[in-house]
């Protein structure tokens, strides 16, 4: 740095006033990097330095230069690429000298030659004659928050009286250190008020969302759609790139993928397909990872258990990744709770919009909505389990008619649509009449329950199998030959005949059978008629046999 004069000390009136215009500019200054601007501006306009450089300490307690007047263009960028650790401020600390509220390390001292200390300074030259300040001194002057943390510092430097500062000069630096210290404060506060605001606006947004998914549901949506609304929601208003929402199986120990958000459909396959014991999950809700009432898995402290990171969504580090930024192993889970105090399900969020691990408040708005959450999904559930019921036979867990009506046809229209053959059976339990009389309708309610569970269990994943009324049963197999059909029936008729309940003494349970294969064009009321028609030939013939309809 070259400076071609020096300029005498300002008076002490004229200092008093360039410092309250600063205080001034500070008060209305925008950003952290505004404040820094102005307060090395003034150190060099006000106090005659040549140069001032500031820098700022981050959450890993490196200090890193954010500022800087009286620099050429090219010294300026070589200053923002610099880094003190703290290890290297503590040093500095301990060789310097006091000045008033300013540190002096001088040129000679050993400290400037450590390779922490020499990576993180500019070497300078000193314009003035020289005087008690010489080439390579250090001067710092700590920038302190309100409880007295250091955040920062000032580093003046090449003086153009060529001294030291005296009493007065230090006095000043001190001022314009702790004019800043407090700008910085009030310009962070301010960014919390407008983090607040932006916070107040982003529940609202999951409010309004949540609303419109609750809205949704209250039709025919299953609960996996409305799932898919609230993990849409939670990231477009709760500030999160990908979104996973596990819900507790009905075995209660087990954990599943529901719906996802931000990841690609192999990975959203693979964390619907693989089940996830609580004990598992468990390991990510931690007790020293509780905040609020969520849970943040911070990848610095904590390390899941080995093959468990297989099992969760995770994206590759990046090796830029600085300390306080959010990493890719971590994580933030936030519980799903019931009415009663029960965990329901997991909402399990990462990469975060902001880069950043998200602060206590936010946590909280996402714990509210996820409240929200749990009731939508227990009114989802309540509906989805009310479809159900009302296509079940309550006695026996069948599918009932209604439910035989609307998703036969179903079945028998892929069918038609794959090119493959679809049969259907038409069962009935023979002289069922006779065991309601002679041992009571609770007794033949069990032998229709037995029979159920006998037939479901024989039934392959595809097949539907209904109570038709009564002892009636009908059973739909889709993909299945006619032949392939009256296989399947005897082994029931067979299965059926073994059913022993200790009540009907040394009655047998029977059943008769009608087959029927599906033709081409046929309604399923057609079919069906088909099939009573060959279970009636069966009774005919003597009952507990089986008889094939006439084709079509």
């Amino acid at each position: 740095m070259s400076r071609s004069e020096q300029s005498p000390r300002l008076n002490a009136a004229e200092s008093f006033r360039q410092i309250l215009r600063l205080a001034r500019r500070m008060a209305a200054a925008g950003d952290a990097r505004e404040v820094l601007r102005l307060a090395t501006g003034a150190v060099c306009e006000v106090l005659g330095y040549g140069a001032c450089a500031a820098a700022l300490r981050g959450a890993d307690g490196a200090f890193r230069f954010e500022s800087g007047s009286g620099l050429g263009a090219d010294q300026e960028q070589d200053l923002r690429g610099r880094v003190m650790s703290a290890a290297a401020y503590e040093m500095l600390v301990g060789a310097a000298s006091r000045l008033g509220t300013a540190w002096w390390v001088p040129p000679g001292s050993p400290v400037r030659a450590h390779p922490e200390v020499e990576a993180a300074l500019l070497r300078t030259g000193v314009t003035a004659t020289p005087g008690s300040w010489e080439q390579h001194s250090m001067l710092f002057v700590p920038l302190l928050d309100d409880g007295g943390v250091v955040v920062g510092f000032l580093n003046p430097d090449d003086p153009r009286t060529g001294e030291l500062p005296d009493e007065a000069g230090a006095a000043l630096l001190g001022s314009i250190a702790e004019l800043t210290g407090m700008a910085l404060g009030a310009v962070s506060a301010r960014e919390v008020s407008r983090q607040a605001l932006a916070l107040a606006e982003a529940q609202r947004r999951q409010l309004e969302d949540l609303l419109t998914a609750s809205v949704a549901m209250r039709g025919s949506e299953a609960l996996d759609d409305v799932l898919g609304g609230i993990a849409q929601a939670m990231t477009s208003a709760g500030g999160f790139e990908r979104a996973v929402i596990y819900l507790l199986d009905g075995d209660g120990v087990t954990m599943r993928a529901r719906a996802t958000v931000g990841l690609g459909p192999a990975e959203d396959s693979r964390l619907r397909s693989t089940p996830l014991p609580i004990e598992e999950l468990r390991a990510m809700m931690q007790p020293d990872m509780q905040i609020s009432r969520s849970f943040f898995f911070d990848h610095r402290r904590h390390h899941l258990p080995q093959g468990l990171d297989e099992k969760f969504s995770a994206r590759r580090a990046d090796p830029a990744w600085r300390d306080g930024s959010w990493h890719a192993l971590d994580s933030l889970s936030v519980p799903l709770v019931d009415r009663c105090g029960s965990l329901r399900g997991v909402i399990s969020v990462d990469d975060p919009v902001s880069g950043r691990p998200p602060g206590l408040a936010h946590i909280r708005a996402l714990e509210m909505f996820a409240d929200q959450c749990s009731l939508a999904v227990e009114e989802a559930s309540r509906y989805a389990r009310a479809i159900a019921e009302a296509g079940t036979d309550p006695l026996t867990g069948l599918a009932n008619r209604r439910a035989l009506l609307a998703r036969a046809g179903e079945l028998i229209s892929d069918s038609r649509r794959r090119q493959v053959p679809c049969a259907v059976a038409f069962l009935d339990l023979d002289h069922f009449k006779e065991v309601n009389d002679r041992f009571g309708h609770a007794v033949g309610d069990e032998v229709l329950v037995a029979v159920a569970r006998v037939i479901t269990g024989r039934l392959r994943a595809g097949d539907l199998v209904a109570r038709y009324g009564g002892e009636e049963l009908v059973a739909v197999l889709p993909a299945t030959a006619l032949e392939a059909a009256v296989a399947i029936v005897e082994d029931l008729r067979r299965r059926v005949s073994a059913v022993e309940l200790p009540k009907l003494g040394d009655h047998r349970v029977r059943v008769s059978a009608g087959v029927a294969l599906v033709a081409v064009g046929e309604t399923l009321g057609e079919v069906l008629e088909r099939a009573d028609a060959a279970l009636y030939e069966a009774k005919q013939a003597g009952r507990d046999r089986i008889a094939v309809a006439a084709v079509a």
